[in-house]
């Protein structure tokens, strides 16, 4: 029987993942929660190359960008990677957004119900004609308790001393073996009420534009 593919476009391929691999590539996911957890943006950076791809499932704006704009995926990270939204940003701006985040929510905690958690196969993209590299790809399942305390990119809690926040995600890393980075970030998620006015403010402004 055909083993169900797990993304648009991907299936398992018969490559094994080297148990140690998948530690480190588990390792460089779990640094990246880390970062935010401790709000050490200097640790989230080295996770990353100069770029990263985030595709949203539940992104509020169903536009597509294929640029440097702003990320809008804040501190979490993904599934269909072909299907859905994307933007390819600078990994500094995607710093910025979790900086942003955590202003806003300075006592977010990171849990986890499944942690980071690497395929034991790779996957390959069935839809190209040459054979492409295989894919390396880190699952987590989520979620953040804090409050929503502070002012962050002018937008303020509407009370004191604070929104609580209880939001959760499932996303899947695409990490690069070689250089044990993120490439992409594949996202499902809840938001906290304090990025829904962030997005929802950020949408009204790209519609008058």
């Amino acid at each position: 029987s055909t083993t169900p593919s797990l993304s648009s476009g991907l299936s398992p391929s018969s490559t094994p993942v080297d148990p140690m691999l998948a530690q480190q590539l588990e390792a460089v996911v779990l640094n990246y929660f880390r970062g935010v957890d401790q709000k050490n943006f200097t640790l989230i950076q080295s996770c990353f190359g100069e770029r990263c791809i985030i595709r949203d499932v539940c992104a509020l704006s169903a536009t597509h960008h294929n640029n440097d704009d702003d990320s809008t995926a804040a501190a979490s990270g993904g599934t269909s990677p072909q299907a859905i939204p994307s933007k390819t940003v600078k990994s500094s701006k995607m710093v910025q957004r979790c900086r942003e985040f955590c202003e806003a929510h300075p006592d977010v905690q990171v849990l986890f119900h499944v942690p980071p958690t690497c395929l034991r196969t790779t996957l390959q993209n069935n839809t190209e004609t040459d054979e492409p590299p295989p894919q390396y790809w880190v699952f987590a399942h989520w979620y953040e308790l804090g409050t929503w305390s502070g002012t962050s990119c002018g937008i303020s809690p509407p009370s004191s001393p604070g929104v609580p926040m209880q939001v959760e995600g499932q996303t899947r890393f695409r990490c690069c073996p070689d250089t044990l980075t993120i490439q992409e970030l594949v996202v499902t998620r809840t938001f906290t009420d304090w990025e829904k006015a962030f997005l929802l403010r950020e949408q009204s402004t790209e519609q008058s534009t």
